[in-house]
């Protein structure tokens, strides 16, 4: 099962559409907006409502300062100074007050923006980093799901952006604007104004809707095409010496380019897509003040209402249907203009809903541990139980890399894994860690206290202090608590050699000004590593290859300093002088093809 949705997910590029997807994307995506019990979930939604208020009362002011400049023409052509100045300053207190709701309204969409940020962006890391589904997601179905990183920095930005600040505070209230405006353009201009702008709308949304689906699409291109271009620099800036070792510049150089051009390419057809819908956009913002006064021949012309009307009046009249008529064409303008942003939004509401449905498909493919029928003390007797293990990579491959593997290891010994490259020794370990299922059987070890060392140490990025770096995973705070074992750190430092680190770094607690894996070799790294085990303690150690960067003799010191912390460990390696280190080896040679033997002291010694 796990492998039968890992191949529904890989194949070719995903493309995302402006249509009923979009719809069940914000399905999707709101309860995780707008769905948690606590404080900062519930300010989501009061600053939604918020937001919707002030520009309802906007739109109040607007209206007020619409209408006051047919006043300001009949006090004029009626020469009526003192009534000007009345209207003079009842304007000016209208258009105080119409700036100061829309800085409100500004404002309680930046909060929006940020609440709805929070509530998403947290939401996702909940789901990403539960059940190791960001492992799954970037190292086992990879060409399933691009770049889960931007769609929860970047594409969570943005489509927040887009609702809080642009969509939101218009889209809610526009059926009311559009509603009263409509009403009163049927009485200034009768059922042949309201349908003349309707139908001017209506044309207009038939044209938007028709070419915002190719925009959708390539919008998701073009930020598919922005994560890869991103990711390429960022396995340079990794890797910068290996590509130096290997003098791989102009390779390097014509990887980025292509990628580059490629991103190019996608931005050229999203804006040639786009020219034809902005077009739309502006011709309808614009043309419809002019098509506002096409309506005035019905009541002046046609009607004459207004014939027992003096110029004052007449021309206040005309200014006041002149903003009417405006204002419910710029009322469906607006919709128009919300389509192209919903466009836009669309591509990362999508991507935001396909992480979130890939995460929780991924959640349920979490390994399980099997029932053992053990008896307590065979389990206390052992290290490690292999029971008929199969296994194979997780990716689709039907080829097992380890077969029928049987095997108890008694408690408190040793274990070397030996084999050739891609015999399965790193997979055999991601089984025993449950980042794998196997095939088929079960392996287990007599103890959940595990730590884990890699062959390339992960020294996390954010100039972290060498207190931090060594009590990784766990996190340090600033308590006093915390900082009571300092003595304890620098033992640990000194027995591995590490003890310049301090000075380094200008003490166990402060934070440095560099990146400690731009700064330590390889040699120093797989120390600070076994640093961390040390400072742990854990029961049972898994070392992959965790010294292959030391000398044979500082790679003993270490093993020595492990069995004095009283760390039973299991490790894999090539160098034979690990033998006298273990008592018991593992050797794989693929398939069913592997053996267990019991270290001889002449091995040892």
């Amino acid at each position: 099962m796990v492998r039968e949705k890992q191949k529904k997910r890989q194949g070719k590029e995903k493309d995302f559409f402006f249509g009923f997807h979009f719809v069940t994307s914000l399905f999707t995506i709101f309860p995780l907006i707008y769905g948690g019990l606590d404080l900062y979930f519930a300010s989501a939604a009061i600053f939604t409502f918020l937001t919707m208020i002030s520009a309802a009362a906007n739109e109040v002011a607007a209206y007020h300062s619409g209408t006051i400049v047919g006043q300001f023409y009949s006090v004029l052509l009626n020469r009526n100074e003192s009534a000007f100045w009345t209207v003079y300053y009842k304007a000016s207190l209208i258009y105080f007050g119409q700036t100061m709701l829309l800085a409100i309204v500004s404002l309680f969409s930046w909060l929006l923006y940020i609440a709805m940020r929070r509530n998403l962006v947290l939401s996702l890391h909940n789901l990403y980093f539960s059940k190791r589904v960001f492992y799954k997601l970037n190292a086992i179905d990879n060409e399933g799901i691009d770049n889960p990183d931007q769609r929860i920095t970047q594409d969570c930005e943005r489509m927040c952006n887009i609702l809080a600040k642009q969509v939101l505070p218009y889209l809610l209230i526009s059926p009311g604007v559009i509603c009263y405006y409509s009403v009163v353009t049927w009485k200034k201009a009768g059922w042949i104004g309201v349908a003349m702008i309707y139908t001017y709308f209506a044309i207009g949304f038939v044209a938007n809707r028709i070419l915002n689906s190719p925009i959708t699409k390539w919008a998701a291109r073009v930020e598919k095409s922005e994560g890869d271009f991103r990711f390429k620099h960022v396995s340079v800036r990794n890797s910068a010496e290996e590509i130096a070792f290997y003098d791989a510049s102009a390779t390097e150089k014509y990887a980025c380019d292509r990628s580059f051009m490629e991103l190019l390419r996608r931005q050229l057809k999203l804006n040639l897509w786009e020219f034809p819908a902005k077009f739309l956009q502006y011709f309808v913002d614009y043309y419809g003040g002019i098509f506002s006064y096409l309506i005035q021949i019905f009541p002046i012309f046609i009607f004459n209402w207004y014939q027992g009307l003096g110029p004052g009046e007449l021309a206040e009249q005309i200014s006041n249907n002149a903003f009417y008529f405006i204002y419910l064409i710029n009322s469906f303008s607006r919709l128009t203009d919300l389509f192209l942003n919903l466009g836009e939004m669309a591509a990362y509401s999508q991507r935001i809903s396909h992480l979130i449905t890939v995460s929780r498909e991924t959640e349920e493919t979490e390994p399980k541990n099997l029932p053992w029928n053990l008896t307590e003390e065979e389990e206390a007797a052992s290290t490690l139980i292999s029971d008929i293990l199969t296994m194979a990579a997780p990716s689709g491959s039907e080829k097992s890399l380890i077969t029928d593997l049987s095997f108890k290891l008694p408690a408190s010994k040793t274990l070397l894994i030996t084999g050739g490259s891609g015999v399965g020794k790193t997979s055999l370990l991601r089984v025993i860690r449950h980042l794998w299922q196997p095939k088929f059987g079960r392996i287990q070890l007599s103890s959940d206290n595990v730590m884990f060392l890699p062959q390339k140490p992960y020294l996390p990025v954010g100039r972290l202090t060498l207190r931090q770096q060594i009590s990784y995973p766990q996190i340090v705070d600033d308590s006093p608590n915390a900082l009571l074992d300092s003595l304890r750190f620098e033992k640990i430092l000194f027995s591995l050699g590490l003890q310049h680190l301090i000075a380094l770094s200008g003490g166990l607690d402060e934070q440095p000004s560099f990146e400690w894996q731009d700064t330590l070799s390889p040699g120093e790294q797989q120390r600070l590593s076994i640093a961390r085990l040390l400072h742990r303690r854990p029961a049972i150690a898994i070392l992959d290859e965790a010294t292959s960067s030391l000398s044979e003799q500082v790679e003993l010191q270490v093993y020595n300093l492990i069995k004095e912390a009283n760390i039973v460990y299991i490790s894999t390696g090539h160098r034979h002088s690990l033998l006298a280190l273990h008592d018991f080896e593992l050797h794989l040679n693929g398939g069913s093809d592997w053996r267990i033997d019991e270290i001889q002291l002449s091995e040892q010694f």
